[in-house]
């Protein structure tokens, strides 16, 4: 059964989407989606234990007898996938080392500081409270890169080479895995711990980042208070888990009641980052990497990297320092690999995700909080003082479901918004103000539209046109 529904699984990122989905109807699937971000589904219906065994077990022979480590956010169906991966690791000679509750960043971490065989981070992430996934990550602490998923998906192809008593490894167990990381974030060159007093309002979404975020604050010699501390009693996230203006009216409120300088949004497994300015306005996700990237800049010129669906506010901020901006297709591994081959060392998505390599090569909420901080203390601002200081620009980001495939529809965007810029991940097209980038996406079973330009006037006309040539209609 494993193996069949495997077989049936729905790939996404170079496979056309077809189907009509409805946010209500994301358990249709018969079958995980596996992308490069993972393995995910909608637990008991799309994803269930036996899939998280067997793609556990085929993840463990790649990774090979030794250590790999495991962590889980805070989801209900949590400890049933936890325990059905320690199951399929240990049936191929693994030894899990479980870390608990943990965020992705806090695993990928551990992952390279143990010299472990690979990582299991079980979260899904953006995803509603019913879905869940297996994240995997290579001995290098990034997500597993091209040759390594070709690898994992042949091998969940064939037939288990299941140990016997004499080889069948064993669970242990590790803490303080989010205490190492804090310390490790804490001691970059860049981050300050000492100066002028602040006060941050910390919205964890009743996941990984009630661990992250205070320790981190303490650290940082930053005064906080909490909201959205717990899931549901019926397992859900206490607010729409992904960090977007519209679902952060809660923070807003808690930083203007407060007084507080800041207000920072987390994602349920930790490793992106939305803000709350001072006044508490939600800018929007975007401004967390180009925030990075000017403090970064400002002490360590480098390349920067980002993805074709961020902001050109990374690339104004990439531009005040003279330095070089690219883009690589969306997903995290993507990213880093084009700044390892750019030699960038900081980078990330503009969903929050902050990347800088000097820590270690992943989106990091630590990281981003951490330069937030550092930066209005260094510059003795405001964050909306900051956010001054860049262009008014607008960004429009949409999930639609369409009748028929995504390469059917590619002529007729193109008859319609004219030559790519770019076409390594979906369609992306420059315009003389701006961009539109218009996706597959790897996490959902929706296409994606994102479109950035500084009057909200082209915005509208953009969103037309596509939905008068797609005739889909808009998910969320």
């Amino acid at each position: 059964m494993v193996e069949q529904r495997t077989r049936n699984a729905q790939v996404i990122g170079s496979s056309p989407i077809a189907g009509s989905i409805k946010s209500s109807e994301r358990a249709y699937l018969d079958a995980p989606i596996i992308s490069g971000s993972g393995i995910r589904g909608v637990f008991g219906r799309s994803f269930t234990t036996a899939d998280a065994l067997g793609f556990a077990a085929a993840f463990g022979e790649l990774s090979g007898p030794g250590p790999v480590i495991v962590g889980r956010d805070t989801r209900s169906s949590g400890p049933a996938v936890e325990a059905a991966v320690v199951a399929g690791l240990c049936s191929v000679g693994c030894e899990p080392v479980l870390i608990g509750v943990a965020p992705t960043p806090t695993i990928q971490l551990e992952v390279m500081e143990t010299g472990a065989g690979g990582g299991v981070a079980i979260t899904s992430s953006h995803n509603p409270g019913d879905w869940n996934a297996l994240k995997l990550i290579g001995p290098d602490g990034v997500f597993l890169r091209a040759p390594a998923r070709a690898r994992l998906m042949e091998a969940m192809r064939v037939p288990r080479k299941w140990s016997g008593h004499r080889s069948v490894g064993a669970p242990s167990y590790s803490y303080g895995a989010v205490d190492r990381h804090v310390e490790a974030v804490a001691a970059l060159p860049l981050v300050r711990c000492d100066g002028r007093p602040m006060r941050a309002v910390l919205d964890v979404v009743g996941g990984t980042g009630l661990l992250l975020g205070p320790a981190l604050m303490n650290m940082l010699g930053v005064e906080y208070s909490i909201i959205n501390s717990s899931m549901t009693p019926d397992g859900d996230f206490p607010r729409v888990a992904e960090p977007l203006p519209g679902n952060l009216e809660a923070l807003c409120s808690a930083v203007r009641e407060s007084g507080a300088d800041v207000g920072f949004a987390y994602d349920p497994d930790g490793d992106r980052l939305a803000l709350v300015d001072e006044t508490g306005r939600a800018p929007g996700e975007e401004y967390t990497v180009a925030l990075a990237v000017d403090h970064v800049l400002t002490h360590r010129p480098s390349p920067v990297v980002v993805n074709m669906s961020t902001s050109n506010l990374a690339a104004v901020c990439a531009e005040r320092h003279g330095c070089t901006i690219f883009r690589s297709p969306v997903g995290e591994v993507n990213v880093v690999e084009e700044m390892e081959a750019r030699g960038s060392s900081i980078g990330g998505e503009g969903n929050g995700g902050v990347i800088d390599r000097e820590c270690h090569p992943g989106r990091d909420s630590a990281v981003a909080a951490a330069y937030v901080v550092s930066l209005l203390r260094e510059r003795d601002c405001t964050l909306s003082e900051w956010i001054a200081t860049l262009p008014a620009l607008r960004m429009r980001k949409m999930k639609f479901r369409l009748e028929g495939t995504f390469e059917a529809l590619r002529p007729s965007l193109e008859s319609e918004f004219g030559i790519p810029s770019d076409v390594r991940d979906g369609i992306r097209f420059d315009t003389p103000s701006g961009w539109l980038h218009i996706r597959p996406s790897g996490t959902e079973p929706v296409v994606r539209l994102i479109v950035e330009d500084s009057e909200e006037a082209v915005l509208d006309s953009i969103t037309e046109r596509f939905i008068r040539i797609a005739g889909g209609a808009c998910v969320e």
